[in-house]
C-alpha cells in the first residue's frame, strides 16, 4: 500500500511540474499544450525515470537501513544505558552484552523527582557502573549511551567544574574497578534494549537486577540487534 501510496504522489509531482511547465510557456511565450499533451509528458517522463533507475544505482537508497547495536571488540563487554523522565519519576535502564551478543547481565530502577535530562541521563551512567560493580564484572568495558552531551562533557571533564562535570569525574575514578573502561557515543536505534527496559519498567517503580535470566519483556529487542 505504501508502494503505491509513493508512485503516486511521485506521478502526481511529474503532473504538476509539467503544468507548471506548460503555465511558463503560456505567459512568456504565448504557447499552451492540451491537457492531453502534459499527462503524455508526464508519463513519458515517469518511464524514463524508472529506466534510469533501474540501469543506475540511485543516488539516495530507496530504503536507509536502520543502524542496529554493533558488537564490542574480543574481550570486550559492552554495557548500555539509558533514562526516562517523567513527571515525578525518572528511570534507567542497563543491558551487559558481551562480544557475541549474548546477555550477561543488566538491571533497571528509578527516583522520585524531577531532573533535567541530562541530570537524568548522568544517574543511568552512575548506576549502569553499579549495576557492573554489583555483577562483579571486572573486564574491559565500553558504556554506551545515545545522549551526546554525556558524552562530550565526559570527554571534556578536565576542565568542566559544574555539577555535572563532578558527577562524571567520579564515574571516571569508579572505572579503576575495571581493566579498562571508557564512555561512547551510538545512536538511538543501537540503544533499543536500554531504552525499552527504562520504558517498560518504569510503571513498575521498583528496582531490579538480572543476570543471563533477562526479563522476557525485552527478548526480541535482543534478538533483533544480534541478527
Amino acid at each position: 500500500m505504501w508502494d503505491l501510496d509513493k508512485r503516486a504522489m511521485a506521478d502526481l509531482l511529474k503532473t504538476l511540474w509539467n503544468c507548471s511547465n506548460n503555465r511558463n510557456n503560456f505567459i512568456f511565450r504565448g504557447k499552451e499544450d492540451e491537457a492531453k499533451q502534459i499527462w503524455e509528458r508526464a508519463s513519458n517522463l515517469t518511464k524514463e525515470f524508472r529506466i534510469c533507475n533501474m540501469t543506475n544505482e540511485p543516488l539516495l537508497p530507496q530504503n536507509a537501513a536502520e543502524k542496529k547495536w554493533k558488537k564490542p571488540p574480543m574481550g570486550f563487554i559492552k554495557i548500555n544505558f539509558d533514562a526516562t523522565v517523567g513527571e515525578d519519576k525518572i528511570s534507567f535502564g542497563t543491558i551487559i552484552r558481551d562480544e557475541e551478543g549474548f546477555v550477561l547481565g543488566g538491571g533497571w530502577g528509578f527516583k522520585e523527582g524531577r531532573m533535567s535530562v541530562e541530570e537524568a541521563e548522568c544517574m543511568a551512567f552512575e548506576e549502569s557502573i553499579n549495576v557492573a560493580r554489583n555483577l562483579n564484572f571486572k573486564e574491559h568495558v565500553l558504556f554506551e549511551t545515545d545522549h551526546v552531551g554525556l558524552v562530550n562533557k565526559f570527554n571534556k571533564s578536565a576542565h568542566d567544574v559544574t555539577m555535572i562535570g563532578e558527577r562524571i569525574k567520579e564515574c571516571t575514578a569508579a572505572f579503576s574497578f575495571f581493566k579498562s573502561a571508557n564512555l561512547i557515543w551510538t545512536e538511538r536505534s543501537c540503544n533499543t534494549v536500554a531504552h525499552l527496559l527504562c520504558k517498560k519498567m518504569y510503571s513498575e517503580g521498583k528496582k531490579y537486577l538480572f543476570d543471563m535470566d533477562y526479563p522476557p519483556k525485552i527478548h526480541n529487542a535482543v534478538i533483533r540487534d544480534v541478527s
